[in-house]
């Protein structure tokens, strides 16, 4: 059990579109993971992809919490007792000509605090795509590369589909819907340059296609 967490935008992002009902499953489910470490039983199949996803980063900090509470530096009684080595050792006496005195660095505070700062900058960026998500949602990315290059590209797409608004579009279309629709996107040259927001392009010529 712990009292504290790290909740990222990204965790926010991921849901924030999703119905109240299923972002209160995936908020739920976070929180009692995060805190308890208990996984969640019942989850709808949106909330438990969602879940998925965001599981793996809650287990790396949790994982570098632990770590640094079984840290630490030891309490050294006399000079002859050797440090271990995890602990930051100060070298000697400074002479009179020193200033400051010389200090080893620790090895494993360093790779914390670079984990960190890199962290802390890829959060920021608020990404669209990142590497936790679903095996499906990497193979539609891969097949929109493959078989839409004009619509994949963000220069022409800037709104590319999210992994939440293609579980929205799963709902309603079959896979072979949406690629139809897409491709009919991809080959209409007078038409596709109107359109900023690929998901909501998708989602209308669907509706009229389908009539759903």
């Amino acid at each position: 059990m712990r009292e504290s967490f790290v909740f990222y935008r990204s965790f926010y992002e991921s849901a924030k579109h999703l119905p109240s009902e299923v972002q209160c499953e995936v908020y739920n489910a976070i929180m009692e993971y995060g805190l308890n470490g208990n996984l969640p039983t019942e989850l709808s199949t949106i909330a438990n992809s969602i879940f998925i996803l965001i599981k793996p980063q809650i287990d790396k900090n949790n994982k570098r919490y632990e770590n640094g509470k079984n840290g630490g530096r030891p309490v050294i009684s006399g000079d002859k007792q050797k440090p271990n080595k995890n602990q930051t050792i100060t070298k000697g006496k400074p002479n009179n000509n020193q200033n400051i005195t010389n200090i080893e660095p620790n090895d494993n505070v360093n790779d914390k605090v670079n984990d960190i700062k890199k962290e802390s900058t890829n959060v920021d960026k608020k990404e669209t795509f990142v590497s936790s998500h679903s095996p499906d949602y990497l193979k539609f990315n891969e097949w929109m590369k493959r078989k839409a290059p004009y619509c994949s590209n963000i220069k022409n797409f800037p709104s590319q589909i999210t992994e939440s608004e293609l579980l929205k579009l799963k709902e309603k279309y079959s896979g072979q819907e949406i690629a139809d629709i897409i491709e009919q996107i991809e080959n209409r040259k007078d038409l596709r340059k109107r359109y900023t927001n690929l998901y909501r392009t998708v989602l209308n010529w669907a509706k009229k296609e389908y009539g759903k």
